[in-house]
């Protein structure tokens, strides 16, 4: 049968303490034997003493005296001594036990955050991690705005002693040496203008970094309130701990929104905001189908900017880009949540209006037609005046059984639009 591990390291633990018990049991039974013998007959003894005075036998009781109380007082040392080892090496191996939960829990943390699929998700597992391992504590998660000059509360935990849910970074230490930072009520020189107005015993800011940009600070405190001010502070290895899973969030988070930055350039178009011309398509194939499944409507408006050439030729493509971009706002203002507005390509747009009969997609697309006359156009200082639009409207059934042929019938009826003096509504021909 083979001992597991933890009894072998029990064994070899207990062995320097059987050895020193063993002489310390030698000498005592020795010391015991002599004693014994001696009360015994004390006469005896005594006389068999005095007949070897010759000897000098008085002297080598003495130096057997001598060095059996040497030999004693030497295995009690090593008795102490190795007790105070044995001491020092469990205490070693619960601070490994200890580091090696730890690190187990963080490499299940770890893992989880890998498989996030939002930064919300990536804060509720680190809101977890925390909560398990410092009960006693409060914290936050704060994220850096898109405008790069304010940080807000993302997440949070317990009371953690933060005066507003959005702060200048200026108010962070960490966020402005790039490095952890502790905040001490013992020591108010470096307590972050962010914390307040009650100042807890300790407190910690730990800026999250990855790819060489700050993404946020991961904040940790004993709680706002006085009785939960008188927490403990973190140790220095639980701190480490802390920056290690700062930099683990930070990451995951740098993962996620690089992720999610490629996938909105798969499917919107980067001028406009709107969606691209692929996505479009499969919109509208899914759309369709769901019609066809559902027995209900399904429109397609095309969409066409007139004269924008020649708009482009007067103002310049900056301009052009400018009014693009005030249409697609526009659009995004007068749709329904469940409308596709895309750029078709160029100066073309389309809208896909699931369940819109005929009627209301003709004055969804009056409203977008008059609403480009009036829009104003800020581009360097100066206002550009409303554009004029070309639409044709398109509905299944009436005008087509296929996606495909919605899209062409739509196509089709701009072009008696833009030939009857523009800024015009057309809508296709029956099937």
């Amino acid at each position: 049968m083979r001992w597991k591990q933890p009894e072998i390291d029990s064994v070899k633990r207990k062995a320097p303490q059987v050895r020193a018990r063993r002489d310390l049991i030698v000498i005592a039974a020795l010391a015991l034997i002599g004693c014994v013998i001696v009360l015994s007959d004390p006469d005896r003894a005594f006389e068999w003493l005095a007949g070897r005075k010759e000897v000098q036998f008085d002297e080598f009781l003495t130096a057997v005296t001598v060095l059996g109380s040497g030999f004693a007082v030497f295995s009690w040392r090593r008795w102490t001594d190795l007790s105070r080892q044995v001491g020092e090496y469990q205490r070693l191996q619960e601070e490994l036990s200890a580091l090696n939960e730890q690190a187990s829990l963080m490499s299940e943390t770890d893992d989880l955050l890998q498989s996030c699929l939002s930064s919300g998700e990536a804060y509720k597992i680190a809101i977890r991690h925390f909560e398990a391992q410092f009960p006693a504590m409060s914290g936050a998660i704060l994220a850096i705005t898109d405008a790069r000059d304010t940080a807000e509360i993302a997440a949070s935990w317990g009371r953690p002693a933060i005066n507003q849910r959005v702060f200048g970074i200026q108010d962070c230490w960490a966020l402005r040496r790039g490095r952890m930072n502790r905040s001490l009520a013992a020591d108010p020189r470096l307590v972050c203008a962010h914390i307040g107005p009650l100042v807890p015993t300790y407190a910690l800011c730990v800026p999250m970094m990855a790819q060489g940009e700050t993404l946020g600070v991961l904040y940790l405190d004993t709680g706002a309130n006085t009785e939960k001010s008188r927490g403990e502070s973190l140790t220095e290895v639980q701190e480490r701990m802390v920056r290690t899973l700062a930099e683990h969030l930070a990451l995951a988070v740098a993962n996620l929104n690089l992720r999610e930055t490629l996938r909105i350039e798969a499917i919107r178009d980067p001028l406009t905001g709107l969606f691209n011309r692929r996505y479009m398509e499969v919109s509208l194939e899914r759309e369709f189908r769901r019609s066809l499944r559902k027995q209900t409507t399904l429109a397609v408006v095309m969409i066409d900017v007139d004269h924008f050439k020649q708009f482009n030729d007067s103002h310049g493509h900056e301009a052009g880009d400018a009014v693009l971009r005030e249409l697609a706002k526009l659009f995004q203002s007068q749709l329904r949540v469940e409308d596709i507005a895309s750029r078709y390509g160029g100066e073309e747009f389309i809208l896909i209006l699931p369940e819109t009969n005929i009627e209301a997609a003709w004055d969804c697309a009056e409203r977008l037609r008059r609403g480009a006359h009036t829009m104003q156009i800020p581009h360097y200082g100066e206002t550009l005046e409303g554009v004029r639009l070309s639409i044709g409207v398109a509905c299944y059934p009436q005008h087509g059984t296929t996606a495909e042929a919605l899209v062409r019938a739509a196509d089709t009826a701009l072009y008696p639009a833009k030939e009857l003096d523009r800024d015009q509504l057309a809508l296709a021909e029956s099937l």
